[in-house]
């Protein structure tokens, strides 16, 4: 019979320690609930309390003025319009300058190739020349070449057939002051040429 009183008081103290046991766990989880709750609540309450009236006053939404909203945004779409309209004209006129500079443009380049075309060596009085610029020029071309360097200055020339050649361009302006004076680049040229013939 001791031993049954002692297993009785053996299996009432590991009860109790049982007991003990789970009622920790089930308070500890009791616990952990209302903390996940409480928590919930205060993130709920930051965001009705903190964030939605900021988010409304950055969007300037008031209820209480509707009406001030509304035309706020009516006046709004009236300087959108305004700025297309006026964007639209910006571009028409830029448009319209472009076109005045191409055409601009084009009639210059028209003007520089009809006088380059109208020498047989453009630069001959501004750059020295080299044995590549002549290469391609036949005899009678150099002759030209040559007599085009005086005829810049607007030498008159004793030939006919060179009087009537470069009356025929339209920047040769006859001179019958001119003494036959050259820059050094065009005596250069002038010798170049002579050599090349």
């Amino acid at each position: 019979m001791a031993n049954k009183a002692e297993n009785n008081v053996e299996s009432r103290s590991e009860h109790r320690k049982l007991k003990n046991k789970d009622d920790g766990l089930s308070s500890k989880r009791y616990f952990s609930l209302i903390l996940s709750i409480a928590g919930v609540l205060i993130i709920g309450a930051t965001a009705i309390f903190y964030v939605y009236p900021k988010i409304m006053n950055e969007g300037n939404i008031h209820p209480q003025n509707a009406s001030t909203q509304a035309a706020a945004d009516k006046e709004v779409k009236k300087e959108a319009k305004s700025e297309k309209a006026t964007e639209t004209k910006t571009k028409e006129v830029a448009k319209e300058t472009t076109k005045k500079e191409a055409t601009s443009k084009e009639t210059k380049v028209t003007d520089e190739e009809k006088q380059s075309k109208d020498y047989v060596l453009p630069e001959s009085n501004s750059r020295k020349l080299t044995n590549a610029d002549l290469i391609k020029l036949a005899p009678n071309e150099l002759r030209l070449a040559r007599n085009e360097i005086y005829a810049r200055h607007g030498l008159v020339f004793k030939s006919s057939d060179l009087t009537i050649y470069f009356s025929s361009k339209s920047w040769y302006k006859p001179n019958p002051a001119y003494g036959g004076e050259l820059n050094d680049v065009e005596k250069y040229n002038l010798s170049l040429i002579k050599s090349r013939e």
